[in-house]
């Protein structure tokens, strides 16, 4: 098997295996606990980006602009009421003025509010599921039979930027993940060629010997799996204890802030499954490495 490293007990004694008394799986270890880390990022972002968004993606504001406060509180009761017989909307929650007032204050600043500046009237609508562009081009039409001024804002748009944000975020840990499995490769490499160099007369017996390209790349492979798999062990279990101190102190922050950031449950799957992928490239690099040296060296 091309990933096979089950030696016999004979075998393995030509090439010792240092385990973590080398340098490779400490490099391994640091390698793959920047990965975990950036890797965790990424599955963190994703999942805070599908939920928020398939939660905004159902709530649209309706906007009622009317100058008379009197016909402004009438439209609002009409369209409100008209709303909540809507089939597919789970609630309808009118604004009353003052709560637009405290809404908007921030912006416009108390002095330009109490200059009686008419605000309008305010409906947030939740629906059941993610609602078709035809579907909202129905609804704005017989909501502008009640209120020709209606407005139906998603609060998707308002947050489109911050997902690009997002979006451009998960692109970059990507790109860093890349990098790091590209500098795992490096250091593979970097390794199998110095242990070649050390272990060049043994390679020479065995060949002589009638030992073949392939019985001594499964001796560099069996090390160099055994030392991924330490430095991966070290590195899984010094990620999952910073992501274990971050996720405590995101649970004591206010959850306001941080509505929807957590790190899923499937996220630990694809983090334990990391180490092993690694641990895969890191032997069929060994085994090129050495397969491509002992056809130039022998």
């Amino acid at each position: 098997m091309l990933l096979d490293f089950a030696l016999p007990a004979h075998d393995r004694k030509l090439i010792p295996e240092g385990r973590l008394s080398g340098p490779m799986p400490w490099v391994i270890a640091i390698i793959l606990f920047l990965t975990l880390l950036v890797a965790a990022s990424g599955l963190t972002l994703a999942h805070a980006a599908q939920q928020g968004g398939q939660d905004l993606a159902r709530q649209f504001t309706v906007q009622i602009i009317v100058t008379d406060p009197f016909e402004r509180a009438a439209k609002r009761a009409e369209v409100t009421q008209y709303l909540r017989q809507v089939d597919g909307i789970r609630s309808v929650e009118p604004l009353s003025d003052a709560s637009v007032r405290k809404l908007i204050e921030p912006v416009l600043g108390a002095d330009i509010l109490d200059a009686d500046i008419p605000v309008p009237a305010l409906i947030d609508v939740r629906f059941v599921h993610a609602q078709a562009q035809a579907n909202l081009r129905t609804l704005r039409a017989s909501l502008r039979r009640i209120a020709p001024d209606v407005r139906l804002d998603p609060h998707s748009a308002w947050m489109a930027p911050f997902y690009r944000l997002m979006h451009m975020l998960l692109v970059l840990a990507g790109t860093v993940f890349l990098l790091l499995m590209a500098a795992t490769s490096a250091v593979v490499i970097l390794a199998v060629r110095s242990t070649l160099n050390t272990h060049r007369g043994t390679l020479e017996i065995m060949h002589l010997m009638g030992g073949t390209d392939l019985q001594a790349a499964r001796l560099f492979q069996r090390r160099v799996a055994l030392d991924a798999l330490w430095g991966g062990f070290v590195g899984f279990c010094a990620a999952a204890f910073v992501m274990a101190t971050l996720s405590d102190q995101l649970a004591a922050a206010e959850p306001s802030l941080l509505a929807g950031v957590a790190f899923p449950v499937y996220g630990w799957i694809i983090l334990a499954l990391i180490p092993l992928a690694v641990t895969a490239l890191a032997m069929l690099m060994a085994r090129f490495t050495v397969i491509s040296a002992l056809k130039k060296m022998l």
